[in-house]
């Protein structure tokens, strides 16, 4: 699949669990220029099917919000997954919901303005070891696993999604008013950490 050179997307999974809200906001970049929204739709829709072995299945996904980021931002559009495949797939029990997985994106450049984080709660408590603050060999492997069929849909370079790619934006490199492409980077590597962390909105009353 050619490199990337179309238009970036901010994605927001937004999703809920036990009434808390929990949003994951990744930035994807349309391999040509011109692709549709019901294309984008449908290779999201995939990366969510791929996301959901290693997520509690008392967490349902509401929508993911694709806002598209350059050359302007333009409206957002609301993408669902694709029927009965809402809810999380994983089988045990759910940590508390501020105790979350954490993948580090890398691009394989360093330094910090090229890398991301994703941080995924709720985590199955049959990945983690008998404290929960870490991921057990098994939960590891899981991720390892979720995480390789991932890059092999959305990377920049040999992924099978048709449309989009995975990658990470700067504002140092790329400003922010306004977004320009020359802030995404794609994403390499996903690395996941065997220990648990802590994520939340830091205004009150918002969600994880």
């Amino acid at each position: 699949m050619a490199v990337a050179t179309g238009e970036l997307y901010q994605v927001t999974l937004t999703g809920l669990y036990q009434g808390q809200t929990i949003e994951n906001v990744l930035m994807f970049r349309a391999r040509t220029s011109g692709v549709t929204d019901a294309q984008i739709a449908g290779d999201l829709k995939t990366f969510w099917d791929l996301l959901r072995p290693v997520i509690q299945h008392d967490y349902v996904l509401t929508y993911m919000a694709v806002k598209r980021m350059t050359p302007t931002q333009l409206d957002t559009f609301f993408v669902p997954a694709t029927a009965g495949h809402e809810a999380g797939a994983g089988t045990g029990g759910g940590v508390n919901s501020t105790i979350a997985a954490v993948i580090t994106l890398r691009t394989g450049t360093a330094g910090k303005s090229h890398r991301g984080r994703m941080y995924l709660a709720p985590d199955d408590s049959g990945n983690c070891d008998t404290d929960g603050c870490r991921l057990s060999s098994g939960g590891l492997a899981n991720y390892v696993t979720a995480f390789t069929n991932i890059k092999n849909l959305v990377d920049d370079a040999t992924g099978t999604a048709l449309y989009v790619a995975l990658g990470i934006y700067s504002r140092l490199i790329g400003g922010q008013n306004p977004f320009t492409v020359a802030g995404w980077q794609a994403v390499t590597q996903f690395v996941t950490q065997p220990i648990l962390g802590n994520q939340r909105r830091r205004r009150l009353g918002r969600g994880v």
